[in-house]
């Protein structure tokens, strides 16, 4: 009995324009999905949500995510601004998507702000939570937290360390003094400037048109 054929894969070599060689073939659109963000836009609201609650819930979510604030916190904010009255941590949850210890976490952290208002009701364990709706009180809550926490303390630790740097005296060290005095200035005018508009915004009345 003879030998059977071994058979054997043709390779063809590419030649220029061939397909095979390119990016150019369309792409499964669940791999490679198509829908883009336009350049320039900060952030990007899916137009096919189905009310203007979630509309304006994802609104308030993203623009707190534009200051900086997590994912969970900002979607937390964005439900409690929204509804009218005070709501559970269980109702929270449901209406984030988050499990009860994840909001409870981010509670504790949103809870510095003083914004969200946490209290009981008569003849009930569960703990209840409101969002203060006045937007200047939320931004100078914000805008506080910065204040206490960066420009105060720098305000304070700042003198010394340029002591340090009088009591060495070195050529070396004298160009880093400037850098930090110089600092140290900037951090006066910040401190007098943000006083200001704090005082502004928490005297803002916000029923005045």
């Amino acid at each position: 009995m003879g030998d059977k054929e071994k058979k054997t894969a043709k390779l063809t070599p590419l030649r220029p324009g061939d397909e095979r060689g390119s990016n150019t073939r369309e792409r499964s659109s669940l791999l490679y999905p198509t829908r883009k963000r336009e350049p320039g836009n900060v952030f990007w609201i899916p137009s096919d949500l189905e009310s203007p609650k979630q509309e304006f819930t994802e609104l308030i979510t993203q623009n707190l995510k534009s200051e900086g604030f997590d994912e969970i916190s900002s979607r937390i904010v964005g439900v409690l601004f929204i509804e009218p009255e005070e709501m559970s941590l269980e109702e929270i949850s449901i209406e984030t998507g988050y499990s009860l210890s994840a909001v409870s976490t981010a509670m504790k952290n949103l809870s510095q702000f003083h914004i969200i208002k946490r209290f009981k009701k008569p003849g009930s364990k569960k703990a209840f939570f409101f969002l203060d709706k006045n937007l200047a009180a939320i931004g100078a809550q914000a805008l506080r937290m910065k204040y206490d926490n960066v420009i105060l303390p720098s305000k304070k630790i700042l003198p010394d360390i340029i002591k340090k740097y009088e009591r060495d005296g070195s050529d070396k060290t004298t160009s880093e003094m400037e850098i930090v005095a110089r600092y140290y200035r900037q951090i006066l005018k910040l401190e007098s400037i943000v006083k200001k508009f704090l005082d502004e915004m928490e005297n803002i009345d916000t029923d005045e048109e």
